[in-house]
């Protein structure tokens, strides 16, 4: 049994396979988690267990594809956060629009749009980037049939509409592709057809029209947080862990912290009506000073607070609270 540690390590860095190391050691699947010698291994022969007996299967997600965010009046919203936390305004149509932080190829976003007359300004649904989604859309999209989840829709042809347990809305997308845009689920039912691509490209023409940021303020790289309040926070987090491959950082009864690539959905307990709904996230924003930001705020006219999640926060123009942080 000598050479116990060493397949271990070589499953573990995937030179060899679970069902191999299991064939190596003569166990099967169960008598190895049970095998109180390997309590390290023990996570990786149930997880080989349960994918060959049907089990659930993950789509571990890395980004925050985008967050899509209803107000009255999308370009007001789109230029605070150009200015005050360098968002790179990456496609708008005169309608909607798509801000970006943190790197190129594989960015962090907001959805910006314009809701009808009363609209109450939020965050209206979620899309998770999912790494090499081309190469798993089939068993992407076999795994939620499978499971029967509610929702389950195509957006567009570069990702999956499904709804969590509260019935909030999310996606499971490509990282980063050009039939995904805001309002390409219509138009790019193929990601390569000429409708779509004449409606991503629509979005590109006035670009150089639109406001760019001062550069007195912030760069933006990712989410410190998200939250998310919901009827039950157990089963949104189970949800969000077995399909979408998030970690749990932080689990109490009422909050709990998930994170995805260097982003964090906080799950929270929703109000009397059990309706889920998302008003509050914050951004990491590089080389973070706290003194020097809450000069450039007080220079800006913007009050802040000390935020629970480290640095500060601030309202922005639709009075949703933003919070403003360095790397934990």
């Amino acid at each position: 049994m000598d050479r116990v540690p060493k397949f271990l390590n070589n499953c573990e860095l995937g030179r060899v396979s679970r069902r191999q190391l299991l064939q190596a050691l003569g166990l099967s699947a169960t008598a190895a988690v049970a095998w109180g010698a390997l309590p390290r291994a023990a996570a990786v022969f149930a997880a080989d267990a349960g994918q060959s007996s049907g089990a659930n299967k993950a789509f571990p997600v890395t980004t925050v594809n985008h967050l899509s965010y209803s107000s009255l009046d999308y370009k007001k919203t789109r230029d605070f956060y150009v200015d005050l936390l360098g968002m790179r305004t990456v496609w708008d149509d005169g309608t909607k629009c798509q801000v970006d932080c943190g790197p190129e190829p594989a960015p962090n976003t907001l959805y910006l749009t314009s809701g009808k007359p009363g609209t109450v300004p939020a965050v209206v649904h979620f899309s998770f980037g999912l790494p090499n989604y081309w190469a798993m859309a089939d068993q992407l999209k076999a795994e939620l049939a499978r499971r029967g989840l509610p929702g389950v829709k195509p957006d567009g042809q570069a990702g999956w509409f499904v709804n969590g347990p509260s019935g909030f809305v999310q996606h499971l997308v490509a990282v980063k592709n050009q039939a995904m845009f805001p309002g390409a689920a219509e138009p790019c039912v193929e990601a390569k057809s000429a409708k779509c691509k004449e409606a991503y490209e629509l979005g590109l023409k006035n670009l150089d029209s639109i406001p760019k940021a001062s550069g007195k303020g912030f760069k933006a790289l990712y989410f410190n947080h998200v939250i998310l309040h919901v009827p039950d926070v157990a089963k949104e987090r189970d949800f969000y862990t077995s399909l979408m491959g998030m970690k749990v950082v932080s689990d109490k009864t009422d909050d709990v912290s998930l994170r995805f690539g260097e982003n964090t959905l906080v799950l929270r307990p929703a109000g009397a009506d059990g309706k889920p709904y998302c008003n509050e996230f914050g951004f990491v924003v590089e080389n973070y000073n706290q003194a020097k930001v809450k000069a450039e705020l007080d220079r800006r006219g913007i009050s802040s607070k000390p935020s629970a999640f480290g640095g500060l926060a601030v309202k922005d123009p639709n009075g949703l609270e933003i919070g403003i942080a360095g790397r934990g």
